[in-house]
């Protein structure tokens, strides 16, 4: 079966954009709302482009734009985004121009850039990739569910690369909606973030990061029924839950988030190495992105930064074989990722 490589990954985030120095010097926040550090965008893109485009569009043009120099992979064969809230500082800025203005006089730009696949179709006027684009717009495993995705079009055989990027903006006003139902912006929680997080996947091995060896996502599992998926998921991949050398989980200092992914754990996978993310690059509706760019650079480099270990049980000082992605939503969905350290390295 042909395998699939992630052979680059880059992100905008609250850490240092476009580079891994969060590995060795992050940056820590103790504010419960903190927007992306942005890069020059004029390294990147035209002035006009600068003053056109939204945050978060510049963002996904910028990531795929690295990932293009680095590879040399400038036209994939598939564009994917996943994206809990799409382009909602454009959506809010033709709403309020919509009561303001008494529905005349409104700009077609803010109207045209406001709806979620707004991100995967720029990305791909900018390639000139006419092939496979979609978004997936479904709360916390909205870049989960485009990352499985690609990977059945390539076990299908109908692509050979793919860009797959997770996006959102946070703007002040849905973080005081989103603090108020609770999801975010508690005093022990990570800090509500905005996430720009792609990642090149392909079929050829050439320079790669990792394997991305495997995934499932289960909805509404019975206990018994969510052992299995995993135990599926590790057979396919060859491994077991005793050569897992950790599990990256999405705990976020949020109570009732920590509780689903601390009995699963106990339950599914009691003795495994645990690690974090959200303490780093922030929490919000497509921080699973960050979670599959942080462990395929751990796999890359092949090691773990002591800031990303969580739990009790310590992380093995030998590099990295094969790292399990452990996402969930409102306790009902459930997505694990299984990434591979490639053979010979």
């Amino acid at each position: 079966m042909k395998k699939i490589y992630i052979r680059a990954a880059e992100q905008i985030s609250i850490q240092q954009p476009l580079c891994q120095t969060w590995m060795t010097s992050p940056i820590g926040y103790d504010a419960p709302y903190v927007r992306a550090i942005d890069p020059d965008f004029r390294e990147f893109l035209a002035p006009a482009e600068t003053r056109r485009l939204s945050k978060v569009l510049k963002r996904a043009l910028v990531t795929a734009i690295a990932i293009a120099r680095e590879t040399g992979v400038g036209q994939p064969d598939a564009i994917l985004a996943g994206t809990g809230l799409g382009c909602m500082e454009n959506t809010e800025h033709f709403l309020e121009a919509l009561c303001r203005n008494g529905e005349s006089m409104l700009s077609p730009t803010h109207f045209m850039q406001s709806t979620h696949n707004t991100i995967a179709s720029s990305l791909a006027i900018r390639s000139k990739s006419q092939g496979y684009n979609i978004t997936y717009a479904h709360k916390d495993l909205s870049f989960d569910l485009a990352l499985q995705d690609a990977w059945m079009q390539f076990r299908l055989d109908r692509i050979g690369t793919a860009l797959v990027g997770g996006y959102d903006e946070l703007t002040p006003s849905y973080f005081t909606l989103l603090k108020r139902i609770g999801y975010l912006g508690g005093e022990t929680q990570a800090p509500g973030a905005e996430t720009a997080a792609a990642v090149l996947l392909s079929s050829e091995r050439q320079n790669a990061l990792c394997e991305l060896a495997g995934m499932r996502i289960v909805y509404r599992p019975t206990p018994e029924r969510l052992k299995q998926t995993l135990a599926d998921l590790l057979a396919e991949t060859g491994l077991t839950t005793a050569n897992l050398s950790a599990v990256m989980t999405g705990v976020n200092g949020n109570a009732k988030n920590d509780a689903v992914y601390h009995n699963a754990i106990e339950h599914l996978l009691p003795g495994v190495p645990t690690l974090r993310y959200k303490h780093l690059f922030g929490t919000n509706y497509s921080a699973s992105a960050y979670a599959v760019y942080a462990a395929a650079h751990c796999l890359g480099q092949g090691t773990v930064p002591a800031h990303m270990h969580y739990g009790s049980v310590p992380v093995a000082e030998c590099p990295p074989q094969a790292i399990l992605l452990f996402n969930q939503s409102d306790g009902k969905h459930y997505s694990f990722t299984v990434l591979r350290k490639l053979c010979g390295n």
